[in-house]
């Protein structure tokens, strides 16, 4: 009972620090600048590592409950719902991958899948709806966007090269920038988590 009181005590602080760490975000030189990066995804995928799937799932959950109800939404919901959908194809995966046999060359093929999964995710959500959204909202035009993009990458002249020359190397960049300080980061957080758990 103790123990699970623990884990549970412990996912919901992973999930405060992570919907916390999404107001330190900023922009990519390779993407629009309404576009932010932060570091959000970390201790999602660090608890995935530590407790399994499930609990990586529910941290991405507090994580953006957190930020919408301290900051709110100017997207709809649909901007939380797709920051959701790329953290749960982040970190899921890898987890999973990883739970089954806690070792590196896991946690790098863990790291590898889930980073590659939730930057198509990612960019499926915005060819789909949140950049179509984003346009209602703030009144732009398919135009003013290529033309940020294209200020960054002259070759880019359309909304399809927008998403794969832009977009998605973007998400690369943000899950492969965590990734890595997971890598680094994860066996040192896990020892002391482990104790508090034990």
């Amino acid at each position: 009972m103790k123990n699970s009181i623990k884990k549970f005590a412990i996912i919901s602080l992973f999930g405060a620090i992570s919907g916390v760490l999404m107001f330190f975000d900023f922009p990519l030189p390779i993407a629009p600048s309404f576009m932010k990066m932060d570091l959000s995804e970390l201790p999602v995928m660090v608890g995935g590592f530590l407790l399994g799937p499930i609990a990586s799932v529910v941290i991405a959950v507090i994580k953006v409950a957190i930020k919408f109800v301290l900051k709110g939404t100017s997207t709809m919901f649909l901007g939380e719902l797709a920051n959701l959908i790329g953290s749960i194809m982040y970190a899921l995966p890898a987890s999973i991958i990883y739970i089954k046999l806690k070792n590196k060359r896991r946690a790098i093929i863990g790291l590898t899948v889930g980073t590659i999964l939730s930057s198509l995710a990612c960019t499926m959500c915005n060819a789909l709806f949140l950049f179509p959204l984003y346009m209602n909202v703030f009144h732009m035009s398919e135009e003013t966007i290529i033309g940020m993009c294209k200020a960054i990458f002259p070759f880019i002249d359309n909304m399809t090269k927008v998403m794969f020359l832009s977009v998605f190397p973007f998400n690369i960049v943000k899950f492969g920038i965590t990734s890595i300080i997971t890598y680094i980061f994860y066996k040192r957080i896990s020892k002391i988590i482990k104790k508090v758990i034990d």
